[in-house]
């Protein structure tokens, strides 16, 4: 005993440091991938992190924070492989934190591909998750997450109401660098109403929270700025907007945004542009291409060239901005980026008017056909049309329609009236409900704390009495649990017990018998051919062995002691394997062999080769058995729903419906054409049932109709 507590104890020793290395390769991951500095450095050894022996959480952890930093680098189709493999993850272990993180993860993907209604929908999700969880910091996020894409839609009431909610929970469990977040958004949301009085209100006391913090968020001071200058852009001071837009920058490069700053960088250019300082807005534009080509974000770079277009438009250097647009127009997905597609035609438009007349009326009329279609485009287009059909001597049309552009513009104003007042009526409501919910809390604190003395009173009287009973009946209860579980498992092993020797004393009867008698014949000399005998001996022996073997691995399964050992395998060639090993056997015996598998190449799947061997073994020695000659045995592999299907039939004799139903049973024997003379146990099905259950899988059988039995397997692949 001494000696083995030496042994472990060393074992333990030298264990040890390989243990710890892979913690500390897990945790300084974790460490590198929060980082903006080590970031990209983490991200290439992710498969090696996941490769340490990780418990389920940790690898749920690795997943979804690689998909966050793939996702705030814009990296999104990489964001949106990782997504996948995060998912499957989750669909292995329950997992509920991570599931919630998931679905807000995806909406924000979604979110940044311009998928308003799909990441309205994984938020809604995430909301749900995350509020059930009491994870307030996430549940924030998802509330601000979920305002954006409101926004995006044009909800701007369901907008404002989620930012509120994100600024409530925020301010609720102090997260101020939420709340800022939260603010500087929803002022974003009061610029597109026209009310830039009240997005400016809310970006100041963001700034001020900013600016009295001990450490400097440069993150989020970018965000406000930029936002800040949007403000200032709407009320037409584009002196302080340009203002804004360029500490926004400085804010970009400092906290390395390198993306950010290209986006702010088209706003510099375009305030540069409005206040005439046209060299400094082409070098904005220039530098803001060349960071979106540095990162492959093409529409971007098309969004950079229409830019350039505009401003030499502006200059009128046609020759240049009819280059800049043309090479635009083919970066620009016109599905993908409808609205800059079409803003940059319109830009185009205006450039090379009055050649290509007919062109742009038709892409012009196309545009002003939709049913929804912002204002702006709108009369650009109407201009556009204008100017076109002047341009072909059609003055009727023509003055049609400057007569809708003038509609147009007396629409917007109204429309600017009616979203002013849909924010105010918003925020009157906020207003009061909060007046409520105060009055409210205040009311509950007063009724709570009265009862908070009752309860103390009651508490202290019958407290030590209810702890008392509470042990007493603890005890009890894990006693009598306790008792309950032995009985049965008790119960359960005696009648597993007692199966497994009415199993073996019912097989081993008849053969021990026949084998006696055998023996009894040579010992007296009663057998004419000795030989003959004693290969009849050898062969009753296989089968005792073979008998001896099925009723052990059966009783495995009973007791759940049966295992596999999982491998991920290519399908294709490990069925290709299979088919492959019984092909021989099956001819050798005189049947035709037919094999047909229609398996994707790259589809992988985790199973016990070898105990899927035993399967195949089994199925084909009892079609060889049972078939009678001349005969075929036929196999065919499929993939379909997520499943891949193997059916193994064979010819006559077959068996009948009244067997059909009993062929999975124990020691079942047809009594004619499915005879113990074969040399089978009656335990073959059985065992491969249980092989395939153990895989998840399940098993039927049928008649075939090449006249003998077809027998089913289907595995799923997920």
């Amino acid at each position: 005993m001494l000696h083995f507590k030496i042994i472990l104890l060393t074992c333990c020793l030298l264990l040890s440091p390989l243990v710890h290395a892979n913690e500390r390769l897990y945790d300084a991951f974790i460490k590198e991938i929060q980082q903006q500095e080590t970031r990209d450095s983490a991200l290439q050894k992710v498969d090696q992190v996941l490769e340490s022996g990780l418990t389920p959480e940790e690898i749920a952890d690795v997943h979804h924070k690689t998909t966050v930093a793939l996702k705030n680098g814009f990296q999104l189709e990489e964001a949106h492989k990782w997504a996948e493999r995060f998912k499957q993850v989750l669909l292995s272990h329950h997992l509920p934190e991570y599931e919630a993180k998931y679905s807000l993860t995806y909406g924000d993907i979604m979110l940044k591909e311009g998928k308003f209604s799909d990441a309205i929908s994984y938020l809604n999700l995430a909301v749900s998750q995350l509020s059930a969880l009491d994870m307030h910091r996430l549940l924030s996020h998802a509330y601000r997450f979920r305002a954006a894409a409101y926004k995006n839609n044009g909800s701007y009431k369901d907008s404002i109401e989620n930012y509120e909610l994100s600024i409530e929970v925020a301010k609720k469990y102090e997260f101020p660098d939420l709340q800022v977040s939260a603010n500087t958004q929803l002022a974003d949301v009061y610029s597109d109403l026209s009310l830039p009085d009240k997005a400016l209100e809310l970006l100041q006391q963001s700034i001020a929270v900013l600016k009295s913090q001990e450490q400097e968020n440069t993150v989020l001071l970018g965000q406000v700025y930029y936002n800040l200058g949007g403000a200032h852009q709407v009320i037409g001071d584009h002196e302080k907007s340009l203002e804004a837009y360029q500490t926004a920058y400085d804010y970009d490069i400092k906290a390395g945004n390198v993306v950010y700053s290209a986006y702010t960088l088209i706003r510099i250019g375009r305030e540069q542009k409005k206040l005439a300082q046209y060299s400094s807005a082409e070098a904005s534009f220039k530098k803001a291409f060349t960071v979106f080509e540095e990162y492959g974000h093409i529409r971007n770079q098309g969004w950079a060239l229409s830019n350039l277009a505009e401003l030499k438009l502006k200059e009128d250097q046609k020759v240049k901005a009819r280059a800049y647009v043309e090479e635009a127009l083919e970066l620009i997905d016109p599905i993908q980026s409808k609205v800059l597609y079409q803003e940059t035609m319109t830009t185009y438009a205006q450039i090379i008017l009055p050649e290509r007349a007919d062109f742009f009326i038709q892409s012009m009329e196309q545009i002003i056909a939709q049913d929804e279609v912002y204002l702006g485009l709108k009369e650009t287009a109407l201009r556009v049309l204008k100017d076109a059909y002047s341009a072909k001597g059609d003055f009727e049309t023509a003055l049609n329609y400057h007569l809708q552009y003038a509609e147009s513009k007396v629409s917007q104003l109204e429309k600017e009236a009616s979203q002013k007042a849909l924010a105010y009526q918003m925020d009157t409501e906020y207003q009061k409900n909060q007046y409520e919910l105060q009055s409210l809390k205040t009311q509950r604190d007063v009724e709570l704390a009265e009862q908070r003395v009752q309860q103390i009173v009651t508490a202290a009287v019958v407290g030590v009495l209810v702890i008392l009973l509470s042990a007493f009946l603890l005890l009890a209860r894990n006693k009598r649990r306790s008792l309950e579980l032995e009985k049965q498992l008790l119960n359960k092993t005696l009648d597993l017990k007692q199966q497994l020797l009415a199993d073996i004393s019912h097989e081993l009867r008849t053969p021990l018998t026949v084998l006696k008698l055998h023996i009894e014949s040579l010992e007296h000399n009663l057998v004419e051919n000795p030989q003959q005998s004693y290969k009849v001996l050898n062969r009753r022996l296989d089968t005792l062995n073979t008998l001896i073997k099925d009723i052990y691995e059966l009783a495995q399964a009973d007791t759940g002691s049966l295992s596999l050992v999982l491998e991920r395998v290519n399908a294709k060639q490990t069925f290709i394997g299979l088919v492959e090993d019984i092909d021989d056997f099956v001819t050798d015996e005189g049947l035709e062999f037919n094999a047909n598998i229609e398996l994707p190449d790259t589809l992988e799947i985790d199973i016990d080769v070898t105990r899927f061997a035993q399967i195949f073994n089994n199925l084909a020695r009892n079609s060889v058995n049972y078939t009678d000659k001349p005969g075929e045995v036929c196999v065919d592999i499929s993939y379909q729903s997520q499943q891949i299907q193997c059916v193994i039939e064979d010819s006559s004799p077959g068996v009948g419906d009244e067997a059909l139903g009993r062929l999975f049973e124990r020691l079942f024997r047809c009594d004619k054409s499915r005879s113990r003379d074969l040399g089978g146990s009656g335990l073959g099905l059985s065992i491969c049932q249980k092989l395939v259950e153990l895989h998840g899988g399940s098993i039927a059988v049928a008649h075939s109709e090449l006249g003998g039995l077809k027998v089913s397997v289907i595995l799923p692949c997920e």
